[in-house]
């Protein structure tokens, strides 16, 4: 089997103004988080739209990509250059082209930045390939999942978002799917944040303990 690991790093920048997100230390082990995080920042205190306006994409840049190619990745994307689409869906379109690459058994990770000038965007993705990972023949398997940064959803909270269980197998999908149900917590909180998931192998062997973290700008 072989392990699969694309995190995901988000920034917003008001055209004319600031980046509002910087980007996080990658994780150095296996699988991401379904993404699908939404970018950190005070959508009416940095001038930003809510996070569920609709904005009309003005181009969609995709670069850093080798072993897939653009058109690949770009028609697995669900909008077009000219649409509406909230912030959030194009994060969720970002975790479908994440998804090709885990489909391809390719790592790495990708740096999302919005241009937001006014009602329109221009949405970045920026990717970094990895070495295919080494493959193993035992499933990786989850001892434990961990979060650390959560200050304004609740602990019990992004456990119960999480499918993934202690002793369940681990595998891209999974993991991608439960970064997304947290981020949805915060979306529904009108919170920014960044989820950087990180995997490490306390015994050496097949069982891992996967950590978040989060980094939240609250809306006050």
């Amino acid at each position: 089997m072989r392990h699969v690991l694309f995190s995901t790093i988000l920034g917003v920048t008001l055209a004319g103004g600031a980046v509002v997100a910087q980007a996080q230390t990658p994780p150095t082990s296996l699988p991401p988080g379904d993404a699908p995080t939404q970018a950190p920042g005070n959508a009416q205190a940095k001038g930003l739209p809510p996070l569920d306006k609709p904005l009309k994409i003005t181009g969609i840049t995709l670069s850093g990509n080798q072993r897939l190619s653009t058109a690949q990745l770009m028609a697995a994307v669900p909008f077009k250059v000219g649409e509406h689409v909230s912030q959030a869906r194009i994060t969720a379109g970002l975790q479908d082209v994440m998804k090709v690459y885990a489909q391809h058994n390719l790592t790495g990770t990708v740096k999302q930045a919005l241009d937001i000038n006014g009602e329109s965007v221009h949405v970045r993705w920026n990717i970094t390939e990895a070495e295919p990972a080494p493959t193993t023949d035992q499933p990786l398997v989850v001892e434990s999942i961990n979060f650390d940064g959560n200050l304004h959803v609740a602990t019990h909270a992004l456990r119960g978002a999480s499918k993934l269980q202690p002793g369940q197998n681990v595998t891209p999908a999974a993991m991608l799917a439960d970064e997304k149900a947290m981020q949805a917590l915060y979306v529904k909180k009108s919170i920014g944040v960044t989820i950087v998931p990180s995997v490490t192998h306390p015994h050496n062997d097949n069982r891992v303990k996967i950590t978040y973290h989060l980094t939240e700008r609250s809306p006050d």
